[in-house]
């Protein structure tokens, strides 16, 4: 019986097991899908090439600004854009399906080819770096959808002296609210120079990181309370915490570098950070801070949910085991009475019993109940 149950408990795992990884299999098949795509090396080829999912026709946008006034308006190409001195000037450019557009407005504004293609490549890793004489940002802004999909949207941002140059994948308007304040003149944002800014648009994508980690943390511990109940069968835990565990290394990949090359740029003082704004950088790397430790408290929840979905299917197996074992223990005793009554022998005088047959169900019957009562008295099930 020993072999028996031993068999079984394999068997079990292994089906599990297989269960389990055709199911990552599938999830992974369909995660790494665009990220499969050949890669196209521009140096090679020559000219640029848009590498991302974004279909949106690209648009230029030119804000201007100081303490008293601010106007805005749309460049339809680049001969029209002319930076007015004396104002900070604020160029966004949204969607970046036209390379060509998108080449013309670096070229005009003094950018090196690699920038550009940095802009450009969707799969680059975040950095923050100085160079040329400004200051270049790359970096995916990220948000779960409605079925709790998680979504990127490359960002690109420059900051040189009298200018601003944002870059935005899509068409998610997430800097409007940063448009609307220095139209209606709220807050100091009017008063500040080009690297407030710069800042403010870079504190905007940190505090997506935050609402997007932060609904994470809460999905694990609602997983963690779930898979406490230990009586409870939790089929799709498993694919859940893998799915988690895919948003979390993509969120440690891409912000990772960010937060490093932050570091460093507040570190050796760069000249287009002034001295009153400094604060404020601080304040962005604080937040960054802020992230980083709630993503290692996130890789840490991860990983105790895959010890307790684990132990959960353990201890559903031996609940099984248990089961298959009080019924085998049951049919013991009837077994072998009908082993007994069923020998040949000629003097075996309860087989000439007129109630013989009847006894011996009564006895078969009363023996398995008394022993069901008697398991279930010792909450042995």
């Amino acid at each position: 019986m020993n072999d028996s149950i031993s068999f079984c408990r394999i068997f079990t795992v292994s089906m599990l097991f297989l269960k389990q990884m055709t199911m990552t299999s599938n999830k992974r098949s369909a995660f790494y899908a665009n990220g499969n795509r050949k890669r196209r090396n521009n140096l090679l080829y020559g000219g640029l090439n848009y590498n991302g999912d974004f279909t949106q026709a690209t648009e230029i946008h030119l804000t201007s600004y100081d303490e008293n006034n601010c106007q805005t308006r749309t460049i339809k190409n680049t001969h029209e854009l002319k930076l007015e001195k004396g104002k900070v000037n604020w160029i966004h450019i949204s969607g970046l399906s036209d390379t060509q557009l998108v080449s013309d407005l670096c070229t005009q504004m003094g950018l090196a080819i690699p920038v550009v293609q940095d802009i450009l490549n969707a799969r680059h890793l975040a950095k923050l770096e100085d160079t040329s004489g400004a200051l270049f940002a790359v970096l995916d802004a990220y948000s779960y959808d409605e079925a709790s999909v998680l979504d990127k949207e490359h960002l690109g941002m420059i900051l040189s002296a009298d200018f601003v140059l944002s870059f935005e994948e899509g068409t998610s308007h997430r800097f409007e609210p940063v448009l609307q304040a220095l139209m209606d003149g709220i807050g100091q944002l009017r008063k500040q120079q080009a690297d407030f800014l710069f800042n403010l648009l870079i504190s905007l994508v940190v505090d997506s990181y935050l609402d997007v980690i932060e609904k994470q943390q809460n999905s694990l511990m609602e997983m963690e309370d779930a898979l406490m109940e230990f009586n409870t069968i939790h089929k799709e835990a498993g694919q859940q915490i893998q799915l988690y565990r895919k948003d979390y290394a993509r969120l440690k990949k891409d912000i990772t570098p960010f937060w490093e090359d932050f570091r460093r740029t507040l570190m050796l003082e760069s000249t287009l950070i002034h001295d009153t704004t400094r604060i404020y950088f601080r304040d962005t790397y604080d937040h960054l801070q802020q992230v980083m430790s709630i993503l290692e408290i996130n890789r840490e929840t991860i990983a105790s949910l895959v010890d307790l979905y684990l132990a959960n299917n353990d201890l559903f197996l031996n609940r099984t085991m248990n089961q298959l074992t009080i019924v085998a223990t049951i049919f013991i005793p009837l077994t072998f009475l009908v082993g007994v009554w069923g020998m040949n022998f000629k003097n075996m005088p309860e087989l000439g019993w007129t109630h013989g047959y009847l006894l011996a169900w009564m006895l078969m019957i009363a023996l398995g109940v008394g022993l069901y009562l008697w398991f279930r008295r010792k909450k042995l099930f």
